[in-house]
């Protein structure tokens, strides 16, 4: 004899609970190819969903890849030497809003090649494919000392919600132990996270144009830059807010012996201390550094030489096709060539606690990840790794796991149909 039965109560809620556990558990990534035979690529952006995908190069151009077609979108003059390039990119919150004063801008962070300063400059397309060179309008521009090639961070980017924002962040400037103690200094604007109003012009000079946003946290302190919103960072190179909740991930790259990454919860009024040139992570920096001061922030993860030499920051990842990454921050090492991710939260981490992706995602056939030099996220939660030797790969579910997901998901819709 036959016998059936159907679950209910609290028999169907940990059935679905195991369920849902072991998808999670049994599920495998794997990572595509979007692009390739690209030189340097070290950053990727997406303003539309299901439009373009936009690739900065080192060399100074920005590539766009649409429907598997690169084409250029725009070339830029820049310096090449060291860490120096074209390093940034981010679209204007309005970008698609023909009725935004955004639209159609982005916004570009490189190396001059004659000052060799730090430039955040505009930009318009003319249409998805091409941006107009004559519509550049020099937003900002940042000293950098002489003679020093690395250090130069890169990363912009908006904060989710906020469309007059632009964020900013700088490295020291380059040199061992920060030699001139500028990530420190309030009256410096390297070795920071800057915030300035893109939408409106504080100052008569025709090559400054922004403002100075009145909430920021050292506006009126003596001495301190306005466009200052927190501190103490080395080299600050990929960084990232959280497109759910506006938090924002900052990975600080390391000197000798630690890795860090620092947090900002989005209702953090900013004015945070992360520390260095005074510290190195969570440790004194070897040689010139001290115990953690007043008003130090240490970071909520660190690694040692151990995992990798150069942390390469990521996203919170919101993607439920992507079991197991889903609600996490993946980030990654340059050097090492691993990837890891930690609890989306915010909450102080440690590598033990860390789940690593290596394997998984370099095991779909064509070799390892490579040198991991940018991570991006696409319009409708793509997640995408940048490799410096040239290819995009974009993480997706293997079709095994696709299959085993959509029967999860029928079984478990048939366990609520009966509770």
């Amino acid at each position: 004899m036959t016998r059936s039965f159907t679950l209910r109560g609290r028999h169907a809620a940990a059935a679905l609970a195991l369920l849902g556990t072991s998808l999670a558990a049994q599920a495998s990534l794997q990572t595509q190819v979007v692009a390739s035979g690209l030189a340097a690529p070290v950053a990727v952006a997406q303003p539309t969903a299901g439009g373009p995908l936009y690739v900065v190069q080192l060399g100074g151009a920005i590539r766009v890849v649409n429907h598997g077609v690169t084409s250029t979108f725009l070339n830029i003059p820049v310096a090449t030497w060291g860490e120096q390039g074209l390093l940034g990119l981010a679209f204007d919150p309005g970008y698609a809003d023909p009725a935004s004063a955004g639209y159609r801008r982005f916004f570009v962070n490189y190396i001059d090649p004659t000052s060799r300063d730090t430039v955040i400059a505009s930009y318009r397309a003319t249409s998805e494919l091409v941006a107009d060179p004559a519509s550049r309008v020099e937003i900002l521009r940042v000293d950098q000392p002489t003679g020093r090639s690395n250090h130069k961070a890169g990363w912009i980017g908006f904060k989710p919600g906020d469309s007059n924002h632009l964020y900013i962040a700088t490295g020291d400037g380059g040199g061992s132990n920060d030699p001139d103690n500028r990530s420190q200094n309030l009256g410096d604007l390297l070795g920071k996270m800057l915030r300035i109003d893109i939408n409106r012009d504080d100052f008569a000079d025709p090559n400054i144009n922004y403002g100075i946003p009145a909430s920021n946290p050292f506006v009126g302190t003596a001495g301190a830059r306005g466009e200052i919103y927190a501190y103490g960072l080395r080299n600050p190179f990929r960084n990232g807010f959280d497109s759910a909740t506006g938090n924002l991930w900052i990975a600080d790259v390391g000197q000798s012996a630690r890795e860090e990454v620092n947090f900002i919860d989005a209702a953090s009024p900013g004015g945070q201390n992360f520390g260095w040139r005074v510290r190195e992570g969570d440790i004194a920096t070897p040689g010139v550094g001290g115990a953690l001061q007043p008003g130090m922030v240490n970071p909520v993860l660190v690694y040692p030489r151990s995992f990798g030499f150069s942390i390469t920051g990521g996203h919170v990842v919101h993607n439920p096709g992507l079991l197991g990454l889903d609600g996490q921050y993946l980030f990654g090492d340059y050097g090492s060539g691993r990837v890891w991710s930690i609890a989306g939260d915010g909450s102080a981490q440690t590598m033990a606690t860390a789940t690593e992706w290596t394997a998984t995602l370099t095991g779909s056939g064509f070799g390892a990840l490579g040198s991991i030099v940018a991570f991006g996220e696409g319009a409708a939660g793509e997640l995408y790794i940048v490799d410096l030797n040239g290819r995009v790969m974009q993480v997706v579910p293997e079709p095994a796991s696709v299959a085993m997901m959509l029967a999860g998901v029928a079984l478990l819709m048939g366990l609520r149909r009966r509770a």
